[in-house]
């Protein structure tokens, strides 16, 4: 693993945990202080803060389609992996790290390198609940479209037991179609 992989992440470990809750909103300097090294570090690994803030965000996505295939892996059912899955997105720690990769992902309309990865992860849970092939893929970018909507209602300030609500609305959408096919 290279520094700056280490440097990535420490920070995102640093975000994640209770202290780093404040997110990306303190300077280099004090985020550098808070992994213990000192900023001009930080400087030299990605030149700016974006520079960090894409590192640390792309660390994440990374992390999150990792843990979606460990679901996935562990759980026949396609529906108890997606509950799974968003019982863990939708953890409160987690809002920071989405909170950055919103962020960034306005600030470059157009550019969303996450997408693909993401929708060939959800692509086999899609096939599990008996989409065709034909629809396979469209419907996984539904499947992605719908959590990211679904997060930043979370982030940004919605009431979480009325987006756990939908979120389980959705999921029984899936489970419904698939006993139906």
């Amino acid at each position: 693993m290279s520094a700056k992989d280490e440097l990535t992440g420490a920070v995102l470990d640093h975000l994640l945990s209770d202290a780093g809750r404040e997110g990306l909103d303190g300077s280099l300097r004090s985020l550098a202080g808070a992994i213990g090294v000192g900023h001009s570090l930080l400087l030299y690994h990605f030149g700016s803060r974006e520079g960090l803030l894409v590192a640390v965000y792309e660390a994440c996505e990374r992390r999150e389609r990792a843990h979606l295939a460990a679901f996935g892996a562990e759980d026949a059912d396609p529906g108890t992996t997606m509950r799974r899955m968003w019982r863990h997105l939708a953890e409160p720690r987690m809002w920071p790290v989405y909170r950055v990769g919103f962020a960034l992902r306005a600030r470059r309309p157009g550019v969303d390198e996450t997408r693909e990865p993401w929708i060939d992860e959800l692509l086999p849970l899609v096939r599990a609940v008996g989409v065709p092939a034909g629809r396979a893929r469209a419907e996984a970018l539904l499947w992605l479209a719908t959590s990211r909507g679904l997060l930043w209602e979370l982030t940004t300030g919605a009431d979480p037991l009325a987006v756990d609500a939908a979120a389980e609305a959705f999921f029984a959408h899936y489970g419904t179609a698939a006993r139906e096919r």
